[in-house]
């Protein structure tokens, strides 16, 4: 195979005449047709670059230098399938067996199961409706440390649209937290997909826009406003880190989808910001009035019955079932048995034993009437439970 500076003998890869495909062509939903041959088919079905493929590495540098402004110079992103893989790469990287991280509790249920091969000393960080609070990280730092202890590397945060809480830290707390990152020396790993669905006026600072040393590592996603099926995520953290996440990816799963990354690469380039920003706001919009939906709903048919919070950002509603101490049962049993699907609190607890009163309701997907189906078996059904 010839390229730019040669004749390339030593790389093991397939003729892409012997791929079977012709074209790809992929209409969007602004009528815009973008047909896939010749250089850019093969760019899309064959290997790639373990950090990804520069055309796109340089446009969404841009998108993170606009959206972000990063304080300092030595920064750079790397693409991952997902966003879940970037977060448990960073754990691999970072963490020893057993050592501790503070984690925002209650938290995505996927964080707690890539955790769990580290066997860490897992120190929660409670949040309220503003998300997690900065006194509590102070108390477990000034405890560990007249204790002789290590400070945990790594505070994960879930900042905007929190999942399962619908929390949207703020401006304040962020501002705050960061300046305890840097007097007792821990990582902040942003773990940020619900960035663009936030229902609050104004997008809230992020905490790479605060840094300025390279002590956050900054985890976004294409899923929650491109297309989750596409499964590529973006990490920003500073150049030696990724160099370093570069070298972990090319012995892991080598490179992420060439495909998505092609199809992103084209919609970025067609949309550009002014367009995309657009995309944004019809999400936000959405998003906003589900949640709306649904909170009429539990209005409607679980006043008195459960407590819940209106969230500001994400796809979620956390309800907490009164005069109940466990919801396992109500869940596990009786839910499925009128084939309803929902996840109880015991999902995103570390320790999944202990009782639950909370369930997570996403309201992403489903329609209001089905919706309505659901709140209102519930209604029925702890109107008629004994209570605890």
């Amino acid at each position: 195979m010839e390229c730019e500076n040669g004749i390339n003998l030593a790389n093991g890869m397939p003729n892409a005449k012997m791929f079977p495909f012709e074209e790809i062509s992929v209409m969007y939903t602004s009528g815009i047709n973008v047909k896939l041959t010749g250089n850019d088919l093969t760019w899309s079905l064959q290997y790639g670059p373990s950090q990804g493929q520069l055309p796109l590495l340089k446009k969404v540098r841009e998108f993170q230098e606009y959206w972000h402004k990063p304080k300092y110079n030595d920064w750079d992103i790397l693409f991952t399938s997902g966003s879940m893989d970037g977060c448990n790469k960073v754990f691999e990287m970072i963490l020893e067996i057993g050592d501790p991280v503070m984690v925002q509790v209650p938290t995505y249920d996927g964080i707690l199961n890539a955790l769990a091969p580290q066997m860490p000393e897992f120190i929660e960080i409670k949040q309220d409706e503003d998300g997690i609070i900065p006194g509590n990280i102070v108390k477990v730092c000034e405890i560990r440390q007249r204790a002789g202890k290590p400070i945990p590397k790594i505070l994960y945060v879930n900042p905007t649209g929190a999942n399962p809480t619908g929390t949207v830290l703020t401006n304040i707390r962020r501002k705050e937290i960061y300046e305890l990152a840097e007097m007792y020396n821990f990582i902040i790993l942003e773990d940020d997909p619900y960035r663009f669905v936030h229902f609050v006026d104004e997008n809230p600072t992020t905490f790479l826009e605060l840094d300025t040393n390279g002590r956050v590592i900054r985890l976004d996603s294409f899923s929650k406003i491109i297309s989750s099926g596409l499964r590529l995520g973006i990490v920003t953290a500073h150049k030696e880190f990724i160099k370093k996440l570069t070298i972990h990816m090319e012995t892991t799963n080598i490179h992420p989808s060439s495909l998505s990354q092609m199809l992103i690469f084209k919609l970025l380039t067609t949309w550009e910001l002014p367009r995309l920003q657009q995309h944004f706001d019809d999400i936000k919009k959405f998003y906003h009035q589900r949640r709306d939906i649904m909170l009429s709903l539990i209005e409607e048919h679980l006043t008195g019955l459960v407590e819940w919070n209106v969230p500001k950002g994400g796809m979620f509603i956390w309800i907490k079932v009164n005069n109940m101490k466990d919801v396992m049962e109500l869940v596990q049993k009786k839910c499925i048995s009128q084939r309803i699907f929902v996840l109880s609190g015991h999902a995103f607890n570390y320790d999944r034993l202990k009782a639950e009163q909370h369930i997570r309701l996403c309201y992403s997907y489903a329609s209001p009437e089905e919706i309505d189906k659901v709140l209102g078996f519930f209604s029925y059904t702890l109107f008629a439970s004994p209570t605890d």
